[in-house]
């Protein structure tokens, strides 16, 4: 079957690129317009709207991924600073998670951060003033000690872990009973109040050989180690659950606790490197959209020794990313044939075929048509060649028109054919004036 594509196709085709243009180059200033009234929300749904458009078409142009990329930062910080605002920590956090995973160090990224952590780790310490109220030392100080690690030295967290200490010299003014606390409550699997009042123990004892006071080292020591074993099994359920960051964050609570914990630093250096396999893979989606699919495939391939657990879905972009970039390359094919150059084709279509042994499009279809096209211009050209050697210049002109029909870009075609009708014409003047009435061109 022979393929042949209409010059009205390749006009549409081409109006459809100059119309493509226009509408990225409008969406791209009316976004810029909605940016500079500081309207980031509707800034980016222009761009997305119109990227989505292309995308359907097949292809979206480079600067209106470059002006979408950067509308969809600057909507997702805008909506981060508005729900720290309205007490929304927790989405603004996951919209600056977005943020770090497209691009590292974005602008005021970081400030807003620290504010929605320490928006977080206010409310967090005003829960636990008001358990401390209701003489609840240990769910007080658990809200404390989660506040401080929101926000490193947090000063109202500070303030409640003093106050709690405070509270409870009161309450027990003399090391004996701190010690009778703990002893008490570690059946119960009280292990941050048993650490606190081992704590308590040896602060109130100044005496380092003291009985009572190496007794509540082991005690507080103990507890720690709980408390820290507590944490690690924590960390695994979000490891299994591929919560890597939130794994690293309670591994890294378990080691604070217990440093001598067996199997810690693998567990913390296992979730770090699960974070940067994401952290490749956020990139290497962004690479595939600039259709710069070897830098991807580079990325997915790092990624894919790097992780333990994504890398189902690394294999998937991987195969994913192939299909993308074979399907640019059939599409620059395609470009070639329309163009009417079917060698340079043939051979695109014949790399696309080769590898893939499955078939990506139709291109088994377009290298058979391809071959017949080449192959019946070479044949049409070798008789056109034969027929004029002859002096059947007639012959000779019909097989160059016929190759011409096969392949218009092949050879030198047009050249050859205006010289022999120019001959015919001649050699019929010539006959003609001669007398002779015989229509010449074949003897």
């Amino acid at each position: 079957m022979i393929f042949v594509r209409s010059i009205p196709t390749v006009l549409s085709v081409l109006g459809l690129l100059v119309l493509g243009g226009c509408a990225t180059s409008s969406a791209i200033d009316e976004s810029q317009k909605f940016a500079s009234l500081g309207d980031y929300k509707h800034a980016y749904e222009v761009l997305y709207v119109e990227r989505s458009q292309q995308l359907e078409q097949g292809a979206v142009d480079k600067e209106l991924e470059a002006a979408y990329q950067n509308a969809r930062l600057e909507y997702l910080r805008d909506r981060a600073q508005s729900r720290i605002f309205t007490e929304k920590e927790e989405l603004a956090l996951k919209d600056l998670d977005l943020i770090d995973a497209t691009v590292s160090g974005y602008p005021g990224v970081r400030g807003l951060r620290l504010a929605a952590l320490k928006k977080k780790a206010g409310r967090i310490v005003a829960k636990s003033d008001e358990l401390l109220a209701q003489k609840d030392f240990t769910g007080a100080m658990k809200g404390y000690l989660e506040s401080q690690r929101l926000v490193k030295g947090f000063e109202s967290a500070n303030d409640g872990i003093e106050r709690v200490r405070e509270e409870m010299a009161r309450l027990s003014a003399r090391a004996q009973q701190q010690f009778l606390q703990a002893v008490r409550k570690v059946p119960e699997f009280r292990h941050i109040e048993v650490a606190w009042h081992a704590a308590a123990v040896i602060h109130l004892s100044p005496d380092a050989s003291d009985e009572k006071r190496l007794e509540a080292a082991e005690l507080r020591k103990a507890a720690l180690k709980e408390s820290a074993q507590a944490e690690f099994e924590r960390a695994q359920k979000c490891e299994n659950e591929n919560h890597f960051g939130a794994a690293r964050m309670l591994y890294l609570e378990a080691r604070r606790l217990d440093p001598e914990m067996e199997g810690i630093e693998e567990a913390v250096a296992k979730m770090e490197q699960e974070e940067k396999a994401l952290m490749m893979l956020e990139k290497a989606q962004v690479e595939m959209r600039n259709e710069r699919f070897d830098d991807a495939d580079a990325l997915l391939a790092d990624a894919h020794k790097m992780s333990a657990y994504s890398r189902g879905a690394i294999s998937e972009l991987m195969m994913h990313s192939r299909k993308l970039k074979g399907q640019k390359q059939y599409r620059q094919a395609l470009d070639l044939e329309v163009m009417g150059k079917k060698i340079e084709a043939l051979t695109a279509f014949e790399a696309i075929a080769k590898d893939w042994k499955d078939g990506l499009e139709d291109e088994a279809a377009r290298i058979d048509a391809l071959r017949f096209d080449i192959d019946s211009a070479k044949t049409e050209w070798e008789a056109a060649e034969k027929a004029e050697a002859a002096g059947k210049l007639v012959d000779a002109l019909d097989h160059y028109l016929t190759a011409e029909r096969f392949y218009a870009e092949w050879r030198d075609g047009e050249v050859h054919i205006a010289r022999l009708r120019k001959a015919i014409a001649e050699k019929a003047v010539e006959e003609s004036g001669g007398g002779d009435s015989a229509a010449g061109g074949n003897e």
